[in-house]
């Protein structure tokens, strides 16, 4: 008797304590779905390229030795079936129009009060002739990586980090919100200036030790780090003087032997100059 009091008891808690734990929704335990899809064309070397993504998503372009374009896509919806989420993917499609000297590459899907709040993403990954590649690009929201390319680029995001690599030519990227990583390559900046904006968000630049530029990096409301060779000045050693005026720190010098400019600022964090 005393032992069915005891099982009769136990079992009593254990579905009091069932009830009290919460239910997971179905739909947080169903993996986001995602198709992939890819295209590829002729381009020669010294075309233009538009990238404008209306869909938040992150875009890399990287340059190779070849005279095509190859578009890779991934299309990501958070939605409670596969079928809602096939159904809803379709209507954000990728418009690809191109001809052998120019291309425009748009995402575009329908007013948010339409995917009955549905999370859908669309992640680009270009690869463009990397000797001579113009390039305009726009995101509202997603990170913008790109490297090893030589042209004319201008970036302009509203949410979003800036990352670049080993580039040559012109450089201008704006984000509103974001964080700007540049890292250069080879002895020199190789074209007219790079330049890049940041209303909020870190500024990290790296360059290598024997790195000739003029650079001009400022921080109106962070902290400037340096950790950086000192420059010779009439033979002497001299370290990288960092301007402090109230909140805003800035440096201004030549490394090396001077050079294309490299500016770089940010309203609103910290900034750094680092040796790869």
């Amino acid at each position: 008797m005393r032992i069915a009091m005891i099982v009769a008891a136990c079992l009593l808690i254990s579905s009091v304590q069932s009830q009290d734990l919460p239910q997971k929704d179905p739909a947080a335990l169903q993996e986001p779905y995602v198709e992939r899809e890819e295209r590829h064309f002729n381009f020669y070397p010294g075309g233009k390229i538009e990238i404008a993504a209306g869909v938040p998503g992150n875009v890399k372009v990287i340059g190779w030795q070849k005279g095509s374009v190859q578009l890779k896509a991934e299309k990501i919806a958070d939605y409670a079936s596969p079928e809602q989420a096939k159904d809803l993917i379709s209507q954000f499609p990728i418009r690809v129009r191109y001809n052998q000297t120019s291309a425009r590459i748009l995402t575009s899907g329908p007013a948010a009060s339409g995917t009955g709040g549905a999370k859908v993403e669309i992640n680009l990954t270009i690869y463009v002739p990397k000797d001579k590649t113009d390039m305009t690009v726009k995101l509202v929201q997603g990170n913008f990586d790109i490297e090893s390319v030589n042209g004319w680029i201008e970036a302009t995001l509203q949410e979003g980090s800036l990352n670049t690599k080993s580039l040559s030519g012109y450089f201008s990227g704006r984000t509103q919100r974001g964080d700007i990583r540049v890292e250069m390559s080879g002895k020199r900046w190789s074209g007219l200036e790079f330049g890049a904006v940041t209303q909020n968000g870190f500024i990290d630049l790296r360059l290598p030790v024997d790195y000739s530029a003029a650079l001009q990096l400022q921080t109106n409301n962070g902290k400037l780090a340096v950790d950086f060779p000192p420059q010779i000045v009439e033979g002497e050693p001299t370290p990288p003087q960092i301007v402090i005026r109230k909140n805003a720190q800035s440096l201004t010098a030549d490394v090396g032997d001077g050079g294309a400019p490299i500016k770089l600022l940010t309203y609103s964090g910290d900034a750094s100059l680092r040796k790869q």
